[in-house]
């Protein structure tokens, strides 16, 4: 009678230990499901730009355009949010628009950009909460937090991301920005204003 009951509990201690570790097996493959459904990484699509325009501290309206092109740039969603992104710009690139050529060479020379010596800039976004975008801009080697309003729409075929605002370069110590901005109210008048116009429009393209 005994081994007839330890052989019935053994059963029932078998069964049970079956069934629970085929639902903690449903549940992980459930989980790691819903993970890797809940994140996706996007690439930026070739030929995308931002839009540069600059003018000089007299100015009413900005004078100057320009593009930069989008060497490189990767976005992780998490959740259908944008949880960080790299961007990668290249200066070389910088694209005569409405720009006289002089304007281009001076530019990247060393008193603006200094290509030669930095030839890409890189900003990495470390969140976007509420419609802003928050990260850290890198120019000239030249590190600087920034946050800035942006409109982004998802869907597991693409990603598009549009924002428009302006962005204070004096901070990048741009050696001809600088001795500009130590003139005198009158004389800076005539010189390159420190506040310039960004926008852009891109789309990017999930990878997984």
């Amino acid at each position: 009678m005994n081994k007839l009951l330890s052989l019935s509990l053994l059963s029932v201690i078998l069964v049970f230990s079956s069934c629970s570790s085929s639902e903690n097996e449903s549940m992980g493959e459930s989980t790691t499901s819903e993970t890797v459904l809940s994140t996706l990484n996007y690439k930026v699509d070739d030929n995308e730009y931002v839009v540069w325009q600059a003018k000089h501290n007299e100015d009413t309206e900005y004078a100057y355009q320009s593009q930069v092109k989008i060497s490189d740039g990767s976005i992780m969603v998490e959740g259908g949010e944008v949880t960080k992104a790299k961007f990668s710009f290249d200066i070389a690139s910088l694209a005569d628009t409405n720009l006289p050529g002089n304007m281009i060479k001076h530019l990247r020379g060393a008193d603006y950009f200094n290509v030669i010596s930095y030839p890409e800039i890189t900003f990495y976004v470390s969140q976007v909460v509420n419609g802003e975008a928050k990260g850290t801009l890198t120019v000239v080697g030249i590190d600087k937090k920034i946050n800035f309003p942006i409109s982004i729409e998802i869907n597991e075929e693409s990603l598009n991301a549009k924002a428009e605002f302006d962005l204070d370069m004096l901070s990048f110590e741009f050696p001809h920005l600088v001795k500009t901005h130590q003139k005198s109210p009158e004389k800076r008048k005539s010189g390159p204003s420190n506040i310039v116009h960004i926008s852009f429009d891109i789309s990017a393209t999930p990878l997984n």
